[in-house]
C-alpha cells in the first residue's frame, strides 16, 4: 500500500511539474514575442555617461540604514504574530511621479517571499519586505538579507571581459578556440556570440550535465520519488570544469553561430573559465580584486558565503527546501550574492559608466539584431535582467536617462509564476508602469 501511496503523489507530483514547465514555455515565448517588439527601437536606449565620480557611499548608507531599520521592526511585528509570513513596506518621500500607495498595494496583493526597492536619482521612492530569509529557525527577510542574484551575475562577468580586452589580452571578434581549444566547437564560436547569447551552445542545466536536468523533463516516477534527495546532492555536488567541457563537447550546436539567439548559462561559464584563464586569478577574486573593491560596493559578493537567506524551490505541490548551491554550479553564470541597496550601489555605478571606456559601455549595450548585449536584455527605454537558482528568482531593470531603477530579490523560486505568485520579473514589470 505505501508503494502505490508514494507512487500516486508521484504522478501528483508529475503532473505539477508538467503543468508548470508548460507555463514557463509560455511565458518564455510570450517574453520573446514582447522583446522582439521592443528590438526594433532598442537604439533609443541611453547609454551611460562617461565616468564620473563614483557615487556617493552617504546617500546609500543612509538609504539603507533608514529602509533596515524601519522593515525590520516591522517585519519583527508581524513574525509575532503570524509566523508562516511577514512583510512590512517603507515609503520615503517621493515625487508624484510615481505612485507607492499603488505599488504597496499592488505588492499586499500577492503572495511575495523577499524584497523590493524602486528607485529614482539618489532616492528610494518605494522599498517592500515580505516573507522570511531563514523558514527553519522564523528569521524574517530584511532589507540587509543576502540573496543569490541568478544571472544578474552576467553583468559582472561582461564587465570583466570588456576590462581584459582594454588590458589588450582579449579581443571580443577571438574565436574561442585561442582559449578554450578542448572544447569541441571552439573553432567555430567567438566570444563576442558567448556574450550575446548566439553562440548555439547548448545550456549545461538543462543537457543532464550536473546529473539532471533542471527544466525536470523526462523525469520518471521513480526519479520524482527521490527528486529531493536529487537535487541535494546536485546542489552540493561542485562541478569540475574540464568535465563539463567534455559534456557539452559531445553535443551538436543548436543553430550556426550568429544566426539566431538562444540564452545559454553555458556562454558565461566558458567566459569565466577565460577570465580565470588569462587574469591567473579565480573569477570570485578577479571580480572582488576588478570590480567590487575598486567600486568600494559594500555588499555585493561574488560567493556565497555572505547568505543570510535560505532559498526554496516550489514544485506547486511540493516545496523543497534546498541548501545554497556548490558556487562552482553557477560559476560565472550566476554565483553573485547580495542585499537590494547593494545591488542598487552596482546599478548606479553602471548607469556612470564606471571602469570602462564609453566605446566599451555602447558594445556591453548594443541589443543587435535579437535585443540581448552583454549580459543585458536591451529594450526600449531601459535595460534588464532576471536571474534565477535553485531557491531564488530576482529582477533588474534600469533606465540611465532618468536613473530609475526597480530591483526584486526573492528567495522562491517557483518553475514558473501565477497570478497570485508571479516571478520576480512580471513584479518588476508591474512597478515599472507606476512611474508616470
Amino acid at each position: 500500500m505505501k508503494i502505490h501511496v508514494k507512487a500516486f503523489l508521484a504522478g501528483l507530483l508529475a503532473l505539477s511539474i508538467a503543468l508548470a514547465c508548460a507555463c514557463g514555455k509560455k511565458e518564455e515565448e510570450t517574453t520573446k514575442k514582447k522583446s522582439k517588439k521592443t528590438n526594433r527601437t532598442t537604439t533609443e536606449t541611453t547609454l551611460p555617461e562617461e565616468p564620473t565620480e563614483e557615487p556617493s557611499d552617504e546617500t546609500s548608507e543612509s538609504t539603507t540604514e533608514s529602509a533596515t531599520e524601519s522593515t525590520t521592526e516591522s517585519t519583527t511585528e508581524s513574525m509575532t504574530e503570524t509566523p508562516e509570513k511577514s512583510s512590512a513596506s517603507e515609503s520615503y518621500d517621493a515625487p508624484s511621479s510615481y505612485s507607492v500607495s499603488s505599488a504597496d498595494d499592488y505588492m499586499k496583493s500577492i503572495d511575495f517571499d523577499g524584497v523590493v526597492l524602486v528607485a529614482e536619482g539618489d532616492q528610494i521612492l518605494y522599498s517592500y519586505v515580505a516573507g522570511l530569509a531563514d523558514r527553519g529557525n522564523g528569521i524574517a527577510n530584511e532589507m540587509n538579507t543576502v540573496f543569490e542574484f541568478g544571472s544578474i551575475t552576467k553583468q559582472f562577468t561582461a564587465i570583466a571581459i570588456m576590462q581584459l580586452e582594454e588590458a589588450g589580452k582579449l579581443s571580443t571578434e577571438d574565436k574561442l578556440d585561442k582559449y578554450l581549444p578542448e572544447y569541441s566547437h571552439a573553432g567555430e564560436v567567438t566570444i563576442h556570440q558567448l556574450l550575446n547569447m548566439t553562440s548555439g551552445i547548448p545550456d549545461y542545466l538543462y543537457t543532464g550535465a550536473l546529473g539532471i536536468s533542471l527544466d525536470f523533463q523526462g523525469l520518471s516516477l521513480s526519479d520524482l520519488l527521490y527528486l529531493e534527495d536529487t537535487l541535494r546532492k546536485v546542489v552540493t555536488t561542485p562541478v569540475i570544469k574540464s568535465e563539463l567541457v567534455n559534456s557539452i563537447s559531445l553535443l551538436p550546436l543548436n543553430f550556426a553561430p550568429g544566426t539566431q539567439y538562444e540564452y545559454s548559462n553555458t556562454n558565461y561559464y566558458f567566459l569565466g573559465m577565460i577570465i580565470e584563464k588569462l587574469s591567473g586569478m579565480s573569477y570570485d577574486e578577479y571580480i572582488r580584486k576588478n570590480i567590487v573593491e575598486p567600486l568600494s560596493l559594500k555588499e555585493i559578493y561574488p560567493d556565497i558565503d555572505h547568505l543570510t537567506s535560505c532559498g526554496r524551490t516550489d514544485l506547486g505541490l511540493v516545496k523543497y527546501d534546498l541548501p545554497s548551491q556548490d558556487p562552482s554550479i553557477s560559476f560565472a553564470a550566476g554565483v553573485m550574492t547580495g542585499t537590494a541597496n547593494g545591488l542598487w550601489d552596482w546599478e548606479k555605478c553602471v548607469m556612470d559608466g564606471a571602469l570602462l571606456s564609453p566605446d566599451s559601455w555602447k558594445k556591453i549595450l548594443d541589443g543587435g539584431q535579437f535585443g540581448y548585449g552583454y549580459g543585458w536584455s536591451i529594450s526600449s527605454g531601459f535595460i534588464e535582467h532576471s536571474g534565477m537558482t535553485l531557491g531564488y528568482n530576482t529582477s533588474v531593470r534600469v533606465d540611465a536617462k532618468t536613473r530609475r531603477v526597480i530591483i526584486v530579490l526573492s528567495n522562491i523560486q517557483p518553475l514558473a509564476g501565477t497570478p497570485t505568485r508571479p516571478m520576480s520579473t512580471d513584479i518588476a514589470d508591474r512597478l515599472w508602469t507606476l512611474y508616470s
